[in-house]
């Protein structure tokens, strides 16, 4: 089967570590015979002075695609982001192909975003659309299908070996954020929330020893060592699709505190030792964070991602099947 994926979001020379789950998910196809051509437009490598320099680039991606399309056949085209599936459609006009595929960070009904109106411009052009939270389903061409988790590199280690590395101090607890791997700030993180969440489980509830652990634009081969020097990931964003730094940290049996953002609700169903807001308020975070911050059991969220089937590779099958029912159709 030859797969034409589209995507914004790759590993670059701008950013060795942008989108590189992307790249790992493709990469889970091969062992089903999937050969993939990655067609990739960076807009990393745009320049903010220069007004649309981002929309030329991709309107280049766009050309680029439509004399590819002109000499090669896929049996499947797998647009990643609401943008991809627009560089598509500008490359191949507004025909219906029936062997496309959508992914969608949004929510497709939500049309007050630039990639919402996106979505519902395009909505009818693709044969299947994948979303990375759940919604309601009934009679639509949707599924739910989040990222997986690189089990091999995301697993629990030894925590005073991981502090050792990093150089940090034994005798405190630190709290993760993790910040945007991008050169484009993402305010949506909420790093203003996350510090007044600190504060309050200093002030209020005693946690003097806690400090701040900031992850950005870390080597993917170290973002394990940071998760296992840390009692708790805080997830504070206002907006996210199916948050991978969630599932990794899962994945590292570090517990969580987020936000009620994306498909962290499902993530957390059944979970004990992880922890959702009703709301996006500072004094019910650091609530719940206190909880974790005092809890003494046991912690096995790496279970919950397998049982979930989360991991890269069941969620790469659950891909090919895709793939192979729309390409039959």
């Amino acid at each position: 089967m030859k797969v034409l994926q589209i995507t914004t979001n790759y590993p670059c020379k701008e950013n060795p570590i942008f989108g590189i789950f992307m790249k790992e998910q493709i990469e889970s196809l091969e062992k089903y015979g999937v050969i993939n051509k990655v067609i990739f437009s960076n807009g990393l490598k745009s320049n903010p002075k220069i007004k649309f320099s981002a929309t030329f680039i991709h309107l280049k991606t766009a050309l680029k695609l439509f004399y590819h399309l002109k000499f090669h056949k896929y049996d499947i085209i797998h647009c990643h982001s609401a943008l991809s599936g627009l560089i598509l459609k500008i490359a191949n006009g507004l025909n219906r192909h029936n062997h496309t595929v959508w992914s969608l960070q949004n929510d497709p009904d939500n049309h007050n975003t630039s990639d919402g109106r996106i979505t519902k411009l395009l909505y009818n052009q693709f044969n299947q659309i994948i979303v990375k939270k759940p919604i309601n389903l009934k009679g639509r061409n949707i599924v739910y299908l989040p990222n997986g988790v690189n089990l091999n590199l995301f697993r629990p280690m030894n925590k005073r070996e991981c502090k050792t590395k990093l150089g940090l101090d034994e005798t405190k607890r630190y709290i993760l954020f993790v910040d945007s791997n991008t050169t484009k700030k993402r305010t949506q993180k909420r790093k203003d929330r996350y510090d007044k969440v600190m504060t309050i489980l200093k002030e209020k509830y005693g946690h003097n020893n806690l400090k701040e652990l900031v992850m950005i634009k870390t080597a993917r081969e170290e973002v394990p060592i940071w998760m296992n020097s840390c009692d708790m990931y805080l997830l504070t964003s206002d907006e996210e699709g199916s948050p991978n730094a969630v599932k990794e940290a899962m994945a590292c049996n570090l517990p969580v505190v987020s936000t009620p953002v994306g498909n962290v609700p499902d993530l957390f169903n059944n979970v004990s030792t992880c922890y959702m807001s009703s709301d996006f308020n500072a004094e019910q975070l650091a609530e719940l964070a206190n909880k974790v911050l005092t809890y003494s059991g046991n912690i096995d969220t790496r279970n919950d991602i397998i049982e979930k089937g989360l991991d890269l590779d069941s969620i790469g099958k659950r891909l090919f099947e895709l793939y192979k029912k729309n390409s039959n159709n």
